[in-house]
């Protein structure tokens, strides 16, 4: 593993990614790399006003970011003075005009302090308006001058999607902007310095434009990255991780998206499919919101090849400066792993690059509905010299071909022809031969627990494939028909046995507890001398219920009027629990209960980093296509976090973009689940490495921020996602099932919204069935962060297998209480929650700090 320990060390990994994350999507008349001393006019106020991240928990933010003008300047282009003089001005004269930011910290602290931070958290904030060039300007500069314009995109975020009108489609001023631009200049590339994907229509029709670079939100070192790429000191070999359709409407789930808090009405609810919120257990609310998955399986690229709509760039698509001829070799079996072995050869005669292999499968239609293809592996080569060549193995598990048969509660792979095809975007493939199934093959036994309600079921229609043409390709009947069948399977290769896990109760409970002379501390646990069952029986139901909550006053709801303390008190008035941690704060620690030797635990956002290096988000990340780099992201990132003591990274988010203008897309990784999961897997074995567990989140459905928890003020109930559940286990749980699996991983966070009418922090059918008996988690689960008020209920959360309710406090520690004495949660699921919960304190690197440094 690498070392990261030092700051240098880590802004020359945020470059490396940010340039592995940069796509080119168009380079007409290799009008890009441009050579140093190349005249250019740069437009847009990004060039000076650069992103870098985002907003709410995948925020970031940096004192040194670099600009992309200051960057191109440094990179040798000679840009335009007057131009660069008018931007400059421009911006300076809007920064004096703006609120003082400790104006902007104070609105915020007193909004935390009076419970009302989620009603407003979320309030949508529009791109920024374009500076109007004045024509003369433009006109004074030579038309053969290559311009540059950087459009930015900093909308959206945590409680709040973006929006249709001026934001995924062009804003006004952007393309007044972009009109200029086009018709002066002859030759013009456009850098996407986006948190998500835009229309990108009009740009197609402006003929001038020869070059587009898709940036993304590529943290503090991403315009130096966007300069090396321009210049051809880095050629570029980022891939797009999700579909960019002709337009919005193009996306399957483009109607059942809805975005705008300002407008009720656009807000969907049961009754607009035909349902009822009674009968959905959703009642006193004004609306209850609904975000009916309807397209099924048939998200992204398997959409849009199943039903052969064109799109402008497929996913995995992305240019380079070089040329590149991958060729199969060889394939072979290991076990119950596939091995395809690629030959890479770069024909470029001056460019050094690298490549993304990329292998599809498409299987038989029989029982199941299949998509056209879908991703089952890749690879990112190394990088090769002009006229180099060298082989590469993609290797997949044969169990990846199953798909989940609803009516049988189990995974098959159905008989028949599964065609395999190699290429370097889902557009561009092709068949490299078949796996020839024998007879219907069952993978693995589970039960039926996320399915869609009896009284919904039957009212519902989801997209179908029955009367679809596929996307095809010429010659693509003819591969298929000569496609060499490369292995043949059938049920004996497949076992199926699951183990049970052992019993770790001990026979020295007794004897330790009649013969001690001191209360029994978490250390005894530790050294063997007490179980762990043993130890949780000493600790009341009062210590219990603040054990399994966070440390503080509750923010935002128990924080209403700063009314409530940390904690809550014994008889005597002393505080039950305290704070031990020494970087750690209230809300994002755990309560340390200082009797029994239990210290405090931190845990810290977010998926762009800890709030050290502005690391590129979510997005970029996933452009690179780069498992390896994404490890060491992992080990870089988890070193900053135990710089700060932190235990748990809250990270990465693994949702899907089931919809080009979610909220949390910056924040994301794909429209694929496999790729997705390939991102959050590597980035958590790299934090394990250098000793720290991530957090993945949110689990599950949370693809819409828009009334994910629902909203106090409005009346409106948590979002519910209505979803078949062989759509919800194929895509939607595949990356968490996927890294849980894979790794060592020790928390997980629930989401807020609804699955099919119940709560997933409150589903036991997900956080024990799914995630415990069926993938065999050992870990924490911890609820997102918010006062549980509209969504679940403290007590419920922990019945239905959460173990930490965040941030907790007092006003959920009294819910807790209050639900054992009705009987919604038990002293034994109390107990297994601290277990499990003390496991992970047990071994937590504060927790080996705190025994070191008070000797107890």
């Amino acid at each position: 593993m690498k070392i990261y320990d030092t700051k240098e060390s880590r802004l020359l990994l945020a470059k490396k990614l940010a340039a592995e994350g940069i796509v080119l999507l168009k380079n007409d008349n290799s009008l890009l790399p441009l050579k140093p001393g190349t005249p250019v006019a740069v437009f847009g106020r990004a060039q000076l006003d650069t992103l870098i991240g985002g907003s709410g928990s995948g925020a970031s933010s940096s004192e040194d970011t670099t600009l992309i003008l200051d960057e191109f300047i440094k990179a040798g282009l000679k840009v335009d003075s007057r131009l660069e003089a008018f931007y400059r001005s421009s911006l300076k004269a809007e920064k004096e005009k703006a609120p003082a930011p400790e104006e902007e910290r104070a609105k915020f602290t007193e909004l935390l302090n009076s419970g009302m931070i989620y009603e407003i958290f979320g309030k949508y904030k529009a791109p920024a308006e374009e500076y109007s060039v004045p024509p003369e300007l433009i006109a004074a500069i030579p038309s053969f001058h290559t311009a540059v314009l950087i459009l930015g995109r900093g909308s959206g975020g945590e409680e709040c999607d973006r929006r249709i009108d001026e934001d995924y489609y062009l804003t006004a001023s952007e393309k007044e902007l972009l009109h200029k631009v086009a018709s002066h200049f002859q030759q013009v590339v456009l850098v996407l310095n986006v948190n998500g994907f835009i229309d990108l229509s009009q740009i197609q029709s402006c003929s001038s434009i020869n070059s587009l670079l898709f940036l993304g939100t590529a943290g503090e070192q991403g315009a130096a990255a966007l300069a090396e790429v321009v210049t051809g000191k880095v050629t570029p070999s980022g891939k797009l991780p999700s579909t960019m359709a002709y337009s919005y409407e193009e996306y399957p789930s483009a109607e059942l998206f809805f975005t705008d808090k300002d407008r009720a009405a656009t807000i969907l609810t049961y009754e607009d499919f035909g349902l009822s919120a009674g009968d959905n257990h959703s009642t006193g609310f004004e609306k209850s919101p609904v975000a009916f998955y309807k397209e099924g399986i048939y998200v992204g690229y398997r959409y849009f090849d199943t039903f052969n709509v064109p799109v402008m760039y497929p996913f995995g698509h992305g240019l380079s400066y070089a040329a590149f001829l991958i060729e199969n070799t060889y394939v072979s079996r290991e076990g119950n792993s596939f091995l395809v072995n690629v030959k890479v050869t770069n024909q470029s005669d001056s460019y050094s690059g690298k490549e993304v292999l990329q292998l599809y499968v498409s299987a038989p239609s029989l029982l199941l509905e299949k998509p056209y293809q879908e991703l089952l592996t890749y690879i990112k080569t190394d990088k090769l010299k002009p006229k180099e060549a060298k082989e590469f193995a993609l290797s997949f598990s044969l169990k990846e071909l199953a798909n989940y048969d609803e009516a049988s509660a189990a995974y098959i792979i159905e008989k028949g022809s599964y065609f395999l095809r190699l290429g370097n975007s889902s557009r561009n493939t092709h068949i490299i031969g078949r796996i020839q199934v024998t007879e219907t093959i069952v993978t693995e036994h589970v039960a039926n627990r996320l399915g869609i309600s009896p009284v919904n079921k039957e009212k519902l229609t989801f997209l179908s494939n029955k009367e679809a043409a596929p996307y095809t390709y010429e010659g693509e009947a003819e591969e298929k028909e000569k496609a060499p069948c490369l292995l043949t399977l059938n049920q004996t290769i497949f076992d199926t046995n699951i183990s049970a896990p052992e019993n770790s109760t001990t026979a020295k409970d007794s004897s330790f507890l009649e013969n001690g002379q001191k209360l029994p501390t978490l250390k005894d646990v530790r050294d063997g001398l007490l179980s762990m069952e043993a130890f949780v029986k000493l600790l009341s139901v009062e210590e219990l219920a603040v054990l399994l909550n966070g440390y503080g006053p509750g923010l935002p709801f128990g924080g209403m009027g700063g009314k409530y303390s940390s904690t809550i008190q014994y008889e005597d008035g002393s505080d039950i629990g305290v704070s031990t941690h020494p970087t750690g704060f209230p809300g994002y620690i755990s309560p340390a209960l200082a009797k029994y030797g239990i210290p405090s635990v931190f845990y810290k956002d977010g998926p762009a980093g800890v709030q050290m290096t502005a690391w590129p988000t979510g997005i970029s990340m996933a452009c690179t296509f780069n498992n390896e780099l994404l490890q060491e992201f992992g080990a870089a990132c988890a070193s900053e976090a135990l710089e700060l003591q932190v235990d748990s990274w809250l990270a990465p988010g693994i949702n899907l973009h089931r919809n080009p203008i979610g909220g949390r897309n910056f924040e994301y990784y794909s429209e694929d689940p496999r790729h997705t999961g390939f991102c959050g897997l590597h980035i958590t074995l790299g934090a394990e490495e250098a000793g720290v567990t991530t957090c993945p989140k949110h689990f599950a459905l949370n693809e819409q921020e828009t009334y994910r928890r629902g909203s106090t003020k409005n009346s409106f109930d948590a979002l519910d996602s209505i979803v078949e559940e062989r759509a919800a286990r194929e895509l939607y749980l595949k990356p968490f099932e996927m890294v849980i699996k894979n790794s060592k991983v020790s928390t997980i966070m629930t989401s807020f919204n609804k699955i099919n009418g119940i709560f997933a922090a409150g589903n036991k059918e997900l956080c024990e069935g799914i995630l415990r008996e069926e993938w065999g988690y050992e870990g924490i689960v911890v609820t997102d962060w918010g006062d549980m008020d509209i969504v679940v209920d403290g007590a419920d959360a922990i019945a239905a297998g959460n173990d930490i309710i965040m941030p907790g406090g007092p006003p959920v520690i009294d819910q807790v209480i209050k639900g054992y004495k009705e009987g919604r949660v038990t002293l034994a699921d109390l107990q297994t929650s601290a277990m499990r919960f003390l496991r992970f304190v047990m071994n937590s690197n504060s927790c080996k700090k705190y025994w070191e440094e008070t000797n107890t």
